[in-house]
């Protein structure tokens, strides 16, 4: 399984439903619902292009589901499988030429009629048809799912048409919703808890850099508004704030429940621009946000949307690439498990480390949105705007 061993990639969604329907522990009245709506091995026969189901997740023609093979540290895996059963265009074109081409040998004219080229479409559907039902073209994935059902959170890659499909069957089969837990989204819950929604409602992007239209200008995040949640920006701005604190100030970060967080940009640095004005940036190697084209990337007006990190907490150490609006965490390393007696041992040992890796994401964003909850945050924005202009460059206007 994807979270069973390496590195792991996923983003998060809650589990949302009454209090009265959600499980607390896994059962086999969950296993059973599952496996009731298993996509089977040789399921299709209709021409569908398109089928999906839940997988054991071990391969993709697994289709158990029991306590052994998928209940771990009162977690549930498991993997949504998709199956598609498509003829490639260029194949479907090239039957259909030669088809043509052998009818209108018989011509005259050298060419095919109109009623002989529809009876060529007609020919070439059946014979693809055909093809489709012997599984020929049928190919499958796995998208792999950690429910941590006492946590009540769902951890998956799943994104676009695959989370659409995620949503839908997992609402089907345990009659509960899955909520993406986004920038936006996971601000929203940690202020509610805190009493400050009305903070999170008046929130509006921040401006870092001077704008086309000068400093009144806010940043636009072109982005966040073709995106479901309008406060996705909210990501964008917690790795500036990560980036201020890790390179302007001390490293470190202060937070609730799990104490110091030493920060290090490594690897990647993303960025986008906020004004949809001067475009992309990509910075590769050690230290990239300490490069002069990160910082300058920053003076006209660029955010990161994407950043490789190396977080220390709790006397462990976390590596990840860190995706601004979703949360979407990539390829992390956790520690290493020493002296695991089993393989179940060492996945259920994992799993621990996987939440207590998120609780320090969620707890890092929390210190992040205390300050910009709070009557601090211009003046904390005004540290940052005199860190990001400390060598003179053109404005984005000028640039532009």
């Amino acid at each position: 399984m994807g979270f069973a061993s390496g590195s792991v990639s996923f983003r998060r969604f809650a589990v949302v439903g009454q209090s009265k329907e959600m499980p607390k522990i896994a059962s086999q009245e969950m296993l059973d619902l599952l496996a009731a709506n298993a996509l089977k091995p040789g399921e299709f026969g209709g021409g569908e292009e398109e089928e999906y189901g839940w997988s054991g997740g071990r391969h993709i023609f697994d289709g158990q589901f029991s306590f052994d093979h998928n209940v771990f540290n009162d977690a549930l895996c498991f993997a949504l499988k998709i199956d598609t059963n498509r003829v490639p265009g260029d194949l479907r074109k090239a039957y259909e030429i030669m088809e043509e081409e052998a009818v209108a040998k018989a011509n005259p004219s050298g060419f095919a009629s109109k009623a002989q080229k529809k009876a060529v479409k007609e020919l070439v559907a059946e014979k693809m048809e055909e093809e489709m039902k012997s599984g020929k073209y049928r190919r499958s994935k796995l998208l792999q799912i950690l429910w941590d059902v006492p946590e009540r959170i769902v951890y998956c890659t799943a994104a676009g048409p695959s989370m659409e499909k995620l949503l839908e069957i997992f609402e089907r089969t345990f009659g509960l919703e899955l909520e993406p837990l986004s920038a936006g989204s996971l601000a929203l819950k940690i202020l509610e808890e805190k009493k400050k929604r009305r903070e999170y409602e008046d929130f509006k992007p921040t401006r870092f850099a001077i704008g086309p239209d000068g400093e009144s200008q806010h940043p636009e995040y072109p982005w966040v508004l073709k995106g479901p949640e309008p406060k996705d920006f909210l990501g964008n701005e917690f790795l500036v704030w990560l980036w201020h604190e890790a390179d302007a100030r001390t490293s470190v970060v202060t937070t609730e429940g799990t104490g110091d967080v030493t920060i290090f940009f490594d690897r990647a640095l993303d960025l986008d621009c906020a004004y949809a004005q001067t475009g992309k940036d990509t910075i590769r190697g050690d230290g990239p946000s300490r490069t002069p084209e990160a910082r300058d990337a920053l003076r006209v007006g660029k955010v990161p949307r994407k950043a490789g990190l190396l977080l220390h907490a709790s006397a462990q150490q976390y590596d990840l690439t860190l995706a601004a609006e979703s949360l979407g965490v990539g390829s992390a390393k956790l520690p290493e498990v020493e002296d695991a007696e089993s393989p179940r041992a060492l996945f259920e040992e994992r799993i621990t480390l996987l939440r207590d890796f998120t609780k320090t994401i969620d707890a890092l964003y929390g210190a992040f949105l205390k300050v910009r909850a709070s009557s601090g945050w211009e003046g904390q924005t005004g540290v940052i705007r005199r860190w990001i202009s400390q060598t003179t460059i053109k404005p984005v206007a000028q640039v532009a």
